[in-house]
């Protein structure tokens, strides 16, 4: 999701994200910015201006208001007046830039705040539609540092942002703190909230922890998951925007509260001594894993499972060791089909495809439906023999992966080059395998086609045969 980049905010610099501002605060304060958590104060006013970039077009409005007015609520500010910045691509259409404007509009009206002015334009340069908005608020109540032996409490889940990401259904309502921050203003005994943006709830721990220079420790076991939510890493570390966490006097029983106005809050740890760092279940962390589903923060891969499966697969498989020895001339594709794909446009693969380049694989474009008719037509044959076998991976047929798929235990045939696609022409004639195979022919490149349920599927095969090259060649 387009992610936040506030003043208040100081983190670890990454190759994506937010910047850490440690080099430049001490002249930040000398013109009069005193940085905080979320959203900044000046003469009683909270402001706090984010970018909403990487969602779908018709979600841009939505998040680019969330993102601003949750911090002004999560720093215990009323939302009053809001700004909008839309900085479109070249040719963008205005009908769809009126839309983003009146979606943003929109959640103005419905959390009573002004939309008191903006700018729109097209410019070279921007490859997405990037939204960026400021909102102004006063505050009602004071932050208060928190003190040893407090309360940490998560309100929400970790995981719902991460489940959208990857294509479940989550309502628009569990993709935004502001709600939970606004009625929390009014709980008795609770000292600071932060949203969970990026670093998941492991890194909102981290930055309440440098902050405020105290150590926080939490228990693994009582944070709650959203039951879509991928389970591919650090779990504390997954998307998880919409959830917050809550500091609370020792004792106050925060729950209660949130139970009578109907949020979900866990208890999931305390607040240590004087020091920085996140203690989970004994294990200390002083920055958060970056989370591989960064990779889907574009338009074309959020929130639509195919696009984001292709988009997730292509990053890790550009990680792969060893795998550049095997990408054909004209690059390799994996691609994804959605359940009884009758066309191309029903199949998502990179845009680009992957390249080899003298510093390793490189990624070359974005996921997009209808970007490979190659494998398109493949996965259309082969569904119609079998509905779970969605997608494909095409490679160089060298002698040492094709016998390293066999070792695997996969059925590998191979057919012959010809026609505009073999391998979719052989699944056609009845031709039945995992992998399949063909040498060069005019206008052909030897190709290797391998077939699985899924993406994430292909990516495990690969590292599996990839594996086992070594050992051959050691054998040899």
């Amino acid at each position: 999701m387009g992610e936040r980049n506030h003043l208040g905010e100081n983190k670890k610099s990454a190759e994506v994200g937010k910047l850490s501002l440690a080099a430049v605060l001490r002249e930040l304060a000398e013109v009069g910015v005193k940085p905080e958590l979320d959203a900044n104060e000046a003469d009683g006013l909270l402001a706090a201006v984010n970018p909403a970039v990487g969602v779908p077009d018709d979600l841009l409005g939505f998040f680019a208001f969330h993102y601003s007015a949750s911090n002004v609520a999560a720093a215990f500010g009323k939302p009053e007046f809001a700004l909008l910045d839309l900085v479109l691509p070249p040719g963008y259409p205005e009908g769809k830039a009126f839309s983003i404007i009146r979606s943003f509009a929109s959640e103005c009206r419905k959390y009573g705040v002004r939309l008191v002015g903006g700018h729109t334009g097209r410019y070279e340069g921007a490859e997405y539609p990037i939204a960026s908005s400021a909102v102004i608020g006063r505050r009602v109540r004071a932050r208060r540092a928190p003190a040893e032996g407090d309360d940490v409490y998560l309100v929400g889940v970790v995981g719902a942002e991460a489940a959208w990401l990857t294509g479940a259904e989550v309502e628009l309502e569990e993709l935004t703190p502001l709600p939970k921050a606004l009625k929390l203003q009014g709980a008795e005994g609770l000292k600071l909230l932060h949203d969970v943006s990026e670093g998941g709830l492991l890194g909102a721990l981290l930055e309440v922890s440098t902050f405020y220079r105290s150590s926080i420790a939490v228990e693994r076991g009582r944070v709650p998951v959203h039951p879509r939510a991928p389970r591919l890493e650090e779990l504390l570390s997954l998307p998880s925007y919409g959830a917050l966490v809550a500091v609370a006097e020792e004792g106050s029983r925060l729950e209660d509260f949130c139970s009578r106005e109907g949020l979900e809050c866990s208890w999931i740890g305390r607040v240590g001594g004087p020091g920085v760092g996140v203690e989970v279940d004994g294990v200390v962390f002083s920055t958060a894993p970056q989370s591989e589903l960064v990779a889907l923060y574009t338009p074309s891969a959020a929130g639509r499972e195919e696009a984001a499966a292709v988009a997730l697969a292509a990053s890790r498989l550009i990680r792969l060791r060893g795998l550049e020895r095997f990408v054909p001339e004209v690059g390799m594709n994996i691609a994804y089909a959605k359940p009884s794909a009758k066309v191309e446009e029903d199949v998502a693969a990179i845009e680009g495809r992957i390249v080899r380049t003298a510093r390793g694989l490189r990624l070359c474009g974005k996921p997009a439906y209808g970007a490979s008719r190659h494998l398109a037509r493949v996965l259309i044959e082969a569904a119609k023999r079998d509905p779970r076998r969605r997608a494909a991976v095409n490679l160089r047929p060298s002698p040492e992966l094709l016998s390293a798929l066999r070792e695997l235990g996969l059925k590998v045939v191979e057919v012959e080059p010809r026609g505009a696609c073999p391998v979719a022409e052989a699944i056609a004639a009845g031709v039945e395998a995992d992998a399949y195979f063909y040498g060069a022919a005019p206008g052909l490149e030897p190709s290797l086609v391998i077939i699985a349920d899924s993406p994430a599927s292909l990516v495990e095969l690969l590292e599996k045969a990839l594996s086992l090259l070594p050992r051959k060649a050691d054998i040899a």
